[in-house]
């Protein structure tokens, strides 16, 4: 299959099914939901990733692109591995719960 073919017909990952249960995506099929979705997942992670200075953003509805303020960039294929390339940013954990980074995102 070419990659324009992969592109439209994909497996889904875990974080992307929403409501429908279904194992493969088809060009079209509850495409405005699913961005929309995608949309709110992206930005949720980049406010908590922005207190380590690393952005995250939806990437044509099937990738994501990660990248810190040194301009450091990497494309993923799910939220899955999020948190595993951030902490490679950053050489530390990243702690969504730690307590100085929830006060910075209820400042928001």
């Amino acid at each position: 299959m070419c990659i324009l073919c992969g592109e439209f017909i994909e497996q889904v990952h875990w974080t992307d099914t929403e409501r429908q249960k279904v194992d493969t995506v088809v060009a079209g099929q509850y495409q405005r939901e699913r961005k929309r979705a995608r949309n709110l997942r992206a930005k949720i992670c980049s406010d908590i990733l922005s207190g380590y200075s690393i952005k995250l953003k939806e990437w044509n509805n099937s990738k994501f692109i990660i990248s810190n303020s040194t301009g450091k960039t990497r494309i993923i294929h799910d939220l899955g591995q999020v948190w595993q390339e951030a902490e490679s940013f950053i050489g530390a954990p990243v702690d969504p719960l730690d307590p100085e980074l929830l006060e910075a995102l209820k400042q928001k």
